[in-house]
C-alpha cells in the first residue's frame, strides 16, 4: 500500500526512495557525477559534429581552438556559449525532470533511427552491398521503429522541444548548404595571367591615386592559376586600386599541429603575388603578421622591390602599408532566383553575421580592412523602358 505522504510528493523518484536512508546521499552524488560525465560527452560531441559539418559546408566556419596536440580534441567558444544558454532556457522551461525525460527519450529514439538510415545508405552506396544494406535496415530499422512509435506519446509531454531544436539545426544546415550552392552557381574563375597586362597598366598609372602599397585579397581557390572574377572586378572596375603589390592569399589548415610554411607564385612579375600559407591547426592564424614576414623575405631575395615608407615611427622601414579587401555577396532586390532560394541565402548571411567574419578568424581586427559588396544574380533587362527627355 502506498504511503499517502509519499504519494503527495511531486516528481517522486522511486529509485532513491527504495534505497536505505544512509545510502541515499551517496546515490545522489553518484547520479550527479554520471550527469556531469554525460554532459561532457554531449559538449565534446557537439564540437566534433559542428567541426565536421563546417568542413562539409553544412555550417559556417567558426573559431576553433585545440587545447592539446591531438586534432580530435577541440574547443569551439561559440558552440559552448550556445549550449550554456540553451541548457539554462530548457531547465527554466521544463521545471520538471519528468518532462525533460520525455524530450530526451524521443530525441534518443529519433537519433537511433537516423543513424540506422545513414549506415544503410553508407553500406549501399560506399560499400556497394545492397543485400547487406537491406538486411541491416530490416533488422535494426524494425526494432528502432518500434521504439520510435512507442515514444510518440512523449511528443506532447515535452518531446516537441527536441523536435523543434532538431528542425532549427536542420534549417541552419540547409540554409548554409543551399546558400553556398547558389553562390557557387554565379562564381566565375578567371586565369590570372590573362589580366596581368591590365593590372600592370593600373600599377604604373601614377595619375591614379594609390590605394595602398599592398592590397591583399583572401581567396579560397587552391589553384594558383585561377582567381575569382569578383577580385579582378574589385581591383580594376570598382574604385580602381593602384598598389605597389597585389597579394592573393590562400590559407590552408594542415593536420600537422605546428606547421608554418608558405609558397609564392609571382607569374613573372614584381607586383603580383599568389601566396599559399600552410598553418598547423594549433598555430594562431595571424595573417597580417605572417604576411609582413613574407614581404620582408621577398624583399631580401629581390623578388619584391623595396617599398618607400615616408611616414613611419620606425627608422629605415622598407615595408609599406596594407589594405585587406573583403568581398561580401549581397542579394540584389531584383535577383532572378526563387523565393525559397532568396530565403535560404538571406538566412545564410544572417547566420554569418552572428558567427563572425573572416577578419576575425584571420586576426585582422586591428588591420586596415575594406569591405566591398558584390550583387548576386542581377537580372539583365535589355528591353527595359527608357526615359523620355522633355524640355523645360
Amino acid at each position: 500500500q502506498t504511503d499517502p505522504a509519499l504519494s503527495a510528493i511531486e516528481d517522486l523518484n522511486p529509485f532513491y526512495m527504495m534505497l536505505p536512508e544512509l545510502v541515499r546521499p551517496f546515490a545522489v552524488i553518484l547520479s550527479a557525477a554520471a550527469a556531469i560525465i554525460a554532459s561532457q560527452a554531449l559538449i565534446s560531441g557537439s564540437y566534433t559534429l559542428v567541426s565536421e559539418a563546417a568542413s562539409l559546408d553544412l555550417m559556417p566556419h567558426m573559431q576553433v581552438q585545440y587545447p592539446s596536440e591531438t586534432k580530435g580534441q577541440l574547443y569551439i567558444p561559440l558552440v559552448n556559449n550556445m549550449l550554456w544558454v540553451s541548457c539554462i532556457l530548457i531547465v527554466l522551461y521544463f521545471r520538471s525532470g519528468a518532462r525533460m525525460e520525455n524530450a530526451y527519450g524521443l530525441a534518443i529514439t529519433i537519433s537511433m533511427l537516423m543513424m540506422t538510415i545513414l549506415l544503410t545508405v553508407y553500406i549501399w552506396k560506399t560499400l556497394h552491398s545492397k543485400p547487406g544494406a537491406v538486411v541491416f535496415l530490416v533488422v535494426f530499422g524494425a526494432l528502432e521503429t518500434v521504439f520510435f512509435i512507442s515514444s510518440l506519446g512523449k511528443f506532447a509531454k515535452g518531446g516537441y522541444v527536441a523536435v523543434i531544436l532538431s528542425l532549427l539545426l536542420f534549417l541552419v544546415m540547409l540554409s548554409w548548404y543551399r546558400g553556398t550552392f547558389i553562390e557557387q552557381m554565379q562564381r566565375v574563375r578567371l586565369r590570372v595571367r590573362d589580366y596581368i597586362p591590365n593590372l600592370k597598366v593600373l600599377h604604373e598609372d601614377t595619375t591614379q591615386p594609390k590605394c595602398s602599397e599592398n592590397v591583399v585579397y583572401l581567396t579560397s581557390d587552391k589553384d594558383v592559376e585561377a582567381i575569382d572574377r569578383d577580385i579582378i572586378y574589385s581591383i580594376l572596375n570598382k574604385n580602381p586600386k593602384r598598389a605597389d603589390a597585389y597579394w592573393f592569399l590562400n590559407v590552408q589548415t594542415m593536420d600537422e599541429p605546428n606547421e608554418k610554411s608558405y609558397s609564392v607564385e609571382t607569374y613573372g612579375t614584381d607586383f603580383i603575388y599568389r601566396v599559399t600559407i600552410r598553418l598547423g591547426y594549433k598555430v594562431p592564424q595571424r595573417i597580417n603578421v605572417y604576411l609582413r614576414q613574407i614581404v620582408t623575405d621577398l624583399m631580401e631575395s629581390g623578388e619584391l622591390p623595396a617599398q618607400e615608407s615616408r611616414f613611419s615611427m620606425y627608422q629605415g622601414g622598407k615595408v609599406g602599408g596594407f589594405k585587406f579587401c573583403m568581398i561580401r555577396k549581397l542579394l540584389a532586390s531584383d535577383a532572378s532566383i526563387s523565393g525559397s532560394d532568396s530565403f535560404f541565402i538571406s538566412l545564410k548571411y544572417a547566420i554569418r553575421h552572428v558567427v563572425g567574419s573572416p577578419a576575425k578568424w584571420f586576426g585582422l581586427e586591428t588591420s586596415s580592412v575594406i569591405y566591398e559588396y558584390v550583387p548576386l544574380f542581377i537580372k539583365s533587362k535589355p528591353n527595359q523602358e527608357r526615359l523620355t527627355r522633355k524640355d523645360i
